[in-house]
């Protein structure tokens, strides 16, 4: 089996700070899980290379989400931010 790392990374949205751990996939993408210390908000599907948006598990709502998807892409290096 082969080994898998992760890497944590913190965002702020407003007041609230949210840690996102990215999680390889077989594929050029990666999960980003988006938690607290209690709770997992939610996850979305992007490729590593561009940044685009393969999809949500538990979305948040509209008017946030491309907040978040731009702080996890900042924070994480992806180039297209």
């Amino acid at each position: 089996m082969a080994e898998i790392t992760v890497r944590q990374e913190t965002i702020q949205m407003g007041e609230v700070r949210f840690t996102v751990t990215h999680i390889p996939t077989a594929t050029s993408g990666s999960w980003y899980t988006v938690h607290d210390a209690c709770e997992v908000w939610g996850a979305v599907a992007m490729d590593d290379i561009d940044g685009t948006v393969v999809g949500w598990r538990n979305p948040p709502g509209e008017e946030i989400r491309p907040q978040i998807e731009k702080a996890i892409k900042k924070v994480f290096g992806i180039l297209k931010y």
